[in-house]
């Protein structure tokens, strides 16, 4: 099995071994050579050869050339998976079987940039746009964001109840569950006769190409004074410097905290040193607002469709004008972002329909993070009856249902029993507030803190999302005893959850790191049963690939080869 896992792993990352990125750094007007036909062309080859080159060149001009130029230009021309991999959706061999196609799409959002003034090439920062302590005006940045002491208790409390356990007949059925342990699919029947697993890539027409903002900039050319100084202690020219410790809340992430949130001045709470793992988990409102978009079109676009086909079946047809309401579980909701994007969307009737209204489940296993995620809600000034917060485990929560349906889940604490509370107005409970279906599932799970792209041992194809996902499911009260979910596990729950083959309903998206493996990805997709297309899109933030969005589910393939994605 190990010797046929690695065929096709090897067939699989075919098209990543002849990228276009040593191509790139080779035809590269600075690397310009002579090359022997025998010469390897390979990633390892270009870098040896070009050091050579810039060796030469050194000696030729005297020993002038700047130190390490020649790395920083090799170094810019890396370029994650997404970007550089090409098509082989015609090169499938004939051994192999293709159940799955990855569709790699690009969206691009533009935005005023969040960086201090700008200061002129070559000319010396002034008195009036240098930061010196002794010059900057104190601003209390802390009054609206800050948790004061009366707060303190309520909101970011780290007592024995703040994470959610496990009920003890899940953690059993999950324990027997894992007797079997899972596995990625390296072959599939095909009539009878097994097949390696081959992952042919496409590129939509949106991927191809330099992006908008590269065009934009590029006819316009290099201005004078377009050039950015950075500032220190995070502040990003309104004078606001990082209140938390730096080694708990990098600056960078400090200077771009309206990105995140843009109303984070009217009392956004996002964390501090007691949880500042959210400041790096907050999906930025930009892209959140997208993803709610995209999910919401695909699903009001199935629901038309289903309705065209069966307009001369009474019962589909009354199933679709019933549907009057979609349901999104937000499974790792943290502060809100996503959840508060998916909500906002209620303003919007031309996305939603003017009869639908959209319904977030907001699932942690962390209450303070959902008392700050009600925080924020209120904020935006979204209604109480579009968020209910559930304190649960998400592994418990995603396997409560089966294609879009709840299971009949044995309460183990009686109902009249259960304490429910508000957060400014909205709904905190357990497992007992969930629907009784659901629409679309999105997954936002840790990818493995900051240094998340160097915990992969994937080689040079990146971020592994079956070992570089991770979620630990407590059992008991002792931390110690834990499950444990892997991203392949965790992205097949999901599927059986909410996808239904049968009814062509369903849609899952994950939100994943800029640097994702999208082979292996659209692997864990085959052994998940996923039919069709599995779509990676590139979030791309003023010419900058941020993130990676996967969608999966029966609209998809509807949705892009319609006028969704243009």
């Amino acid at each position: 099995m190990a010797a046929a896992e690695k065929d096709a792993a090897d067939v699989a990352v075919v098209d990543i071994q002849t990228s276009s990125i040593a191509t790139d750094v080779t035809s590269s007007s600075n690397n310009k050579r002579k090359r022997n036909d025998d010469v390897d062309n390979s990633q390892a080859g270009t870098a040896k050869n070009g050091n050579n080159n810039n060796k030469r060149r050194k000696k030729k001009k005297g020993g002038g050339g700047k130190k390490g130029s020649h790395q920083h230009r090799h170094n810019k021309q890396k370029r994650n998976w997404i970007e550089s991999c090409s098509e082989s959706i015609a090169r499938i061999p004939s051994n192999c079987a293709a159940p799955v196609t990855c569709v790699i799409t690009r969206s691009e959002i533009e935005e005023e940039p969040l960086l201090p003034k700008p200061i002129a090439d070559n000319v010396a920062q002034s008195d009036d746009t240098t930061h010196t302590p002794g010059k900057e005006a104190k601003i209390d940045c802390s009054s609206n964001n800050e948790l004061t002491a009366s707060k303190t208790s309520s909101i970011i409390e780290q007592s024995e109840n703040n994470i959610a356990i496990l009920s003890k007949s899940f953690a059993t059925t999950l324990a027997q569950e894992r007797k079997v342990p899972w596995k990625i699919a390296t072959t599939v029947q095909v009539n009878g006769e097994e097949k390696k697993v081959f992952i042919p890539v496409q590129r939509h027409t949106s991927a191809n190409g330099p992006t908008k903002w590269q065009q934009k900039q590029k006819k316009q050319g290099h201005k004078k004074g377009q050039n950015y100084c950075h500032l220190p202690d995070g502040d990003n020219g309104d004078g606001k410097k990082n209140p938390y410790p730096k080694e708990a809340v990098p600056d960078k992430f400090w200077a771009q905290r309206k990105r995140l949130f843009s109303r984070y001045d009217e009392g956004i709470q996002i964390g501090g040193k007691d949880d500042p793992e959210m400041w790096y988990s907050v999906t930025p409102e930009s892209i959140g607002l997208h993803i709610a978009n995209r999910m919401v079109s695909m699903i009001s676009n199935d629901w038309k469709n289903a309705s065209v086909a069966g307009a001369g079946e009474t019962s589909n047809t009354q199933c679709n004008e019933s549907k009057k309401e979609i349901v999104i579980i937000d499974a790792f909701c943290g502060c809100g972002g996503n959840s508060i994007a998916f909500a906002r969307l209620n303003n919007n009737k031309d996305v939603i329909g003017s009869n639908a209204r959209v319904k977030v489940i907001a699932v942690d296993n962390n209450l303070s993070r959902l008392k700050m995620a009600a925080n924020n809600a209120s904020i935006y000034g979204i209604c109480k009856e579009n968020i209910v917060l559930i304190h649960a485990d998400a592994v418990e929560v995603i396997n409560a249902y089966q294609e879009g349906t709840r299971k009949e889940m044995q309460s183990e604490i009686a109902l009249n029993d259960r304490c429910h509370e508000t957060y400014f107005g909205f709904a905190v409970g357990g497992v007992e507030l969930l629907p009784d279906h659901v629409d679309a599932l999105f997954l936002s799970p840790p990818w493995g803190g900051l240094g998340y792209n160097m915990n992969n041992d994937n080689g040079n194809s990146g971020f592994d999302p079956v070992h570089g996902i991770s979620l630990e499911s407590r059992t008991h009260d002792k931390e110690d005893d834990v499950i444990k979910t892997n991203g392949g596990e965790l992205l097949t729950m999901a599927v059986k959850a909410v996808l239904s083959e049968s009814k062509q309903e369903g849609l899952v998206v994950a939100f994943l790191p800029r640097n994702i493996d999208g082979i292996n990805l659209t692997r864990v997709a085959v052994t998940s049963d996923v039919k069709g297309v599995v779509e990676l899109e590139q979030n791309v933030v003023n010419g900058k690939v941020k993130t990676v969005t996967a969608y999966l589910g029966p609209c998809v393939n509807q949705f892009l080869t319609g006028e969704g994605k243009k």
